[in-house]
């Protein structure tokens, strides 16, 4: 496991940040920004990196953005009884976009100011996606997941549980994808997402529920009462995101797992789930 942050500040700004960074040989990008507003610098380093301790505590003390991501290794993952299943791959938005999230086809909004909700019908894709050599995608602003038809068959061979295999519609003629379906995952574990103090979180004023933000750092811990029996796949009970975002962690086992890892298939990411 490997924590990365990836940095960002204006060179203007944080002139001393830029030195420090230049002193200890950091490999940067800088982008000029537009009317003289200085460069928009931006590194990415690892906690194993020795120079880890210097920079956050610089980042402690500037105004850098500080976009954290954990990295598990393939053992790591083999390993885990459970692991969260992470789109790595967008394609285009969910449809209508323009009404999205709140007055749309696909979902049952059960609260409009937070925007948690039920899916009730396909997703709507606005035109045939382009996979290239992926066989995973999601769209921006949706947690749904959509595969290939050579993993639903590469599920189907392990008898893999808890999915069900749902149309995406294009979106103009209300005709299903020729290239990918929707894993629907009808399983909702139990409350049992064990998170850190220090993570962020809303209560939505009028439904009550608490929207968490991203959990990046490190593996989710997860109490095993809340993992339902005999399944492959289930989504969290919690619910993260922020604003209209929302969405509920895609949990899946260790054999659904190891298979995508053992095809090779793109367009996901694992990050462990440590059961207790």
């Amino acid at each position: 496991m490997d924590i990365k942050h990836r940095i960002s500040f204006n060179s203007i700004n944080d002139a001393e940040f830029l030195s420090a960074v230049i002193e200890m040989g950091i490999d940067q990008k800088a982008i000029e920004l537009p009317g003289g507003g200085g460069k928009f610098v931006t590194f990415v380093i690892s906690e194993s990196d020795p120079h880890w301790v210097r920079v956050a505590e610089l980042v402690a003390t500037r105004r850098a953005v500080n976009l954290v991501e954990t990295i598990f290794t393939a053992e790591e993952i083999r390993n885990a009884e459970w692991s969260r299943l992470v789109s790595t791959f967008e394609q285009g938005y969910p449809q209508p976009k323009l009404h999205w999230p709140l007055k749309q086809l696909s979902y049952d909004i059960i609260c409009p100011k937070c925007a948690i909700y039920r899916q009730t019908h396909p997703m709507r894709l606005a035109k045939e996606p382009n996979l290239g050599r992926k066989s995973f995608m999601s769209l921006i602003w949706a947690g749904e997941i959509f595969c290939t038809p050579e993993v639903i068959l590469g599920l189907e061979n392990i008898q893999a549980r808890g999915y069900e295999v749902w149309d995406a519609l294009i979106h103009k003629i209300g005709k299903p994808s020729e290239r990918v379906r929707q894993l629907y995952l009808p399983g909702i574990a139990s409350p049992g997402v064990i998170v850190d103090d220090n993570l962020e979180r809303k209560i939505c004023p009028v439904c009550r529920t608490t929207k968490y933000y991203p959990h990046v750092k490190g593996p989710m811990y997860l109490d095993r009462g809340a993992l339902l029996p005999d399944t492959d796949f289930m989504l969290t009970h919690e619910w993260f995101g922020h604003g209209l975002l929302a969405w509920r962690e895609i949990l899946v086992s260790n054999r659904v797992a190891s298979l995508i890892l053992d095809k090779g298939w793109g367009g996901v990411r694992f990050k462990v789930v440590e059961v207790v």
